[in-house]
């Protein structure tokens, strides 16, 4: 199925929020013999985080206990538990991811798409959504994972008819059959094979603003999430199907808005914005929308409900929906459960020294067993022993030399206010910044550059993991901090065009529900900026530090920036810089040949359009066609090359006071 055309999401957010209601359909609506109940089981933006993350929960007493949580075998092993409950009980289970299982992790560093196919194989999954992550390696890596994995990877609305390397890739499709056999879902070819049994469909949806998102999309054509899923449903409806699910890669806040504007989708299970729906302020892991959020349609009957399982695999949901005879929605209740583990510590080091002793281990499991919305969850032996064998050796000789330590986590949120965090959000992210900005002002930098340079910016999505207490190596900057190919760009932004800028992007972040891997951290400014509204924010303070005393940032005074390459070309929602240099640009891509900087002058950034209206951009060079950073002895990690050089230079960097430099307030 293909479908073309665009839309605005935020009037469609606006209207689906006020008419979000609870986690069950009014009494009056309910009737006494439910034809269908349905189990969905689901996880999504796991990033190849196949090992347990550091992570640390409050005891009784309200101080942190530093454990471990989820990883893949925990998540077999749940899901697992999940299927046969479900099966005890005669209700028919689905498993689903929500997308994003590539990047984040050194295993996915190493291995790339071959450790995801071999994992996923095992798990069970009966479908996946297309994530913008997938797309982070090429067409080609990405259609041998589709063509490999044994369940299918779901995009209603993608056309890949001209694209060579997937117009092929069968196991790439719109939706998927399931039809109920002996209480049990099992795949379906087709709607005529069901011979008049139930089916149950599920449809994928991908970013309709892709090309703006992932950086190699080749061809394909990215359609209109609401008006492709209209066209699904319908087409699905006219063939007798009476219970749809969509399994999306939008973010919580564009699934509230699909369901505010669809008819007929009984639930939507997410990605991509990383929401972990339900009270998890117990995890230092904050509170967010309401898991089971039920949506009401444009008919101004039905209802749709919405779910979401959080990141890196440290968590796994699961909604009961209840279908009448007719196959109308009846309720949908469920839960994210966050996966435990039995190593519980009094330091954040972790060391076997500060790990409880017995009688306090016991005491502790007790208490981590009774939490709300948490589940002590062993891990899968024979995934555990397959990741340990085949992956691990590789791993951990990667990590390379200590460069640093720190005595307790450097935690990464998105948002600040989100996760735990104060109103200054991440620490780590500030850091980051402090790193580029120094790396540009280095003398052997400012011998080529000649240009010195004022502030950084980095967007919160650039940074895929914290930092546990411990050494701090090489490889967890490179392979888990900052793993993507980030050249550094220096360019000049006038005060006026910086404020509108940060104003756009922190503005775009605040909307519940957003993706907020696009909200800005920043270095050698600071701004306080103030939730204005629903959809909007605005800075009540924007100031530079010069001559080591901050002042006010002046609108007709031009700054030099330094950001990543990524964010300088318009992406993820930073598109004023693209505009900035649509005719012409003083921008200086840094990449590192043999070791040694290397400067690529650019001319401009050019956006254009597709055959569905969507854009891309493209960086035009004034000396080579595209930057080589797959050519042997290039290096584009430049971002996490510099922030590595920082912590060699200040090993107790985690041990000073960083002045904060973001402030949000709501």
């Amino acid at each position: 199925m293909r479908f073309s055309s665009s839309l605005l999401f935020s009037a469609l957010l606006f209207s689906a929020l006020l008419l979000a209601g609870c986690s069950a359909l009014p009494s009056s609506s309910l009737s006494p013999e439910p034809g269908f109940t349905l189990s969905l089981i689901h996880i999504n933006d796991t990033h190849s985080q196949f090992d347990a993350s550091p992570a640390s929960v409050k005891d009784a007493a309200g101080k942190p206990i530093y454990t471990y949580i989820g990883g893949h075998p925990r998540l077999l092993t749940q899901a697992q538990q999940l299927r046969q409950q479900a099966a005890q009980d005669n209700v028919p289970a689905l498993f689903l991811h929500g997308g994003d299982a590539f990047k984040g992790s050194a295993y996915f560093e190493l291995f790339e798409q071959r450790i995801n196919i071999d994992v996923l194989n095992r798990m069970n999954i009966d479908a996946m959504a297309l994530g913008n992550h997938e797309f982070d390696i090429g067409l080609s890596k990405l259609a041998d994972f589709v063509d490999k994995v044994n369940f299918p990877v779901l995009a209603a609305n993608v056309d890949t008819s001209a694209e060579p390397l997937l117009v092929n890739s069968q196991n790439l499709q719109p939706y998927s059959l399931f039809v109920l056999d002996n209480n049990q879902l099992k795949p379906l070819a087709s709607v005529e094979a069901a011979a008049g049994r139930e089916l149950v469909a599920v449809f994928g949806l991908a970013l309709e603003d892709m090309r703006a998102i992932a950086p190699d999309t080749g061809a394909v054509i990215f359609n209109s999430e609401v008006q492709s899923a209209q066209q699904t449903v319908d087409a699905l409806t006219a063939k007798g199907v009476k219970h749809i699910i969509a399994l999306t890669h939008l973010g919580n806040q564009r699934d509230l808005a699909l369901a505010g504007a669809v008819n007929g989708i009984d639930a939507i299970v997410g990605g991509h914005s990383h929401s972990l729906l339900g009270d998890f302020r117990h995890w230092y892991l904050g509170n967010q929308r309401p898991y089971a959020e039920l949506v009401v349609n444009p008919d101004g009957k039905a209802k749709t409900c919405v779910v979401q399982a959080g990141q890196f695999a440290q968590a796994l949901g699961q909604a009961e929906i209840k279908f009448d005879a007719t196959g109308a929605l009846l309720s949908c209740a469920g839960q994210n459960t966050l996966l435990a583990g039995t190593d519980y510590f009094r330091s954040a080091l972790r060391s076997e020294s500060s790990r409880m002793a017995a009688a306090e281990q016991t005491a502790t499991e007790r208490y981590i067993t009774g939490l709300p919305r948490t589940a002590i969850v062993a891990e899968d032996t024979a995934l555990r022993s397959v990741l340990n064998s085949t992956y691990l050796p590789a791993v951990q000789q990667a990590y390379g030399a200590v460069i640093s330590s720190t005595d307790s986590e450097v935690p990464h949120v998105r948002l600040p206010g989100s996760g735990g965090s104060d109103n200054h959000g991440s620490v780590l992210a500030g850091h980051i910044a402090d790193a580029m900005l120094h790396y540009v002002n280095q003398i052997a930098v400012q011998n080529l550059m000649k240009r010195p340079v004022q502030l950084a910016l980095i967007g919160a999505g650039n940074i895929r993991a914290p930092l546990a207490a411990g050494e701090v190596r090489e490889g967890n900057i490179r392979l888990e901090v900052l793993p993507f190919d980030t050249p550094l760009s220096v360019l000049s932004i006038s005060g006026a065009e910086l404020r509108a800028l940060l104003t756009d992007i922190i503005s775009q972040s605040v909307v519940t529900g957003a993706h907020t891997g696009k909200f800005p951290y920043v270095a050698g400014i600071r701004y306080v900026a103030k939730q204005t509204g629903p959809t909007a924010a605005g800075l009540t303070t924007l100031d530079i530090k010069q001559d080591g005393r901050w002042q006010a940032v002046e609108p007709q005074q031009r700054y030099s920036l330094v950001t990543t390459s990524y964010l300088a070309d318009g992406n993820d929602g930073w598109q004023l810089l693209q505009q900035l240099q649509a005719d012409q640009s003083d921008r200086l891509d840094i990449i590192l040949r043999q070791q040694q900087v290397a400067l690529y002058p650019v001319k401009r950034v050019t956006a254009k359009k597709d055959s569905s209206g969507q854009q891309s951009f493209t960086t035009q060079y004034h000396n080579v066609a595209a930057l080589p950073c797959k050519t042997d002895g290039v290096d584009c990690k430049v971002a996490a090359q510099a922030f590595i050089e920082y912590l060699r230079t200040n090993p107790d960097l985690w041990q000073q006071q960083r002045e904060p430099t973001v402030t949000l307030l709501k």
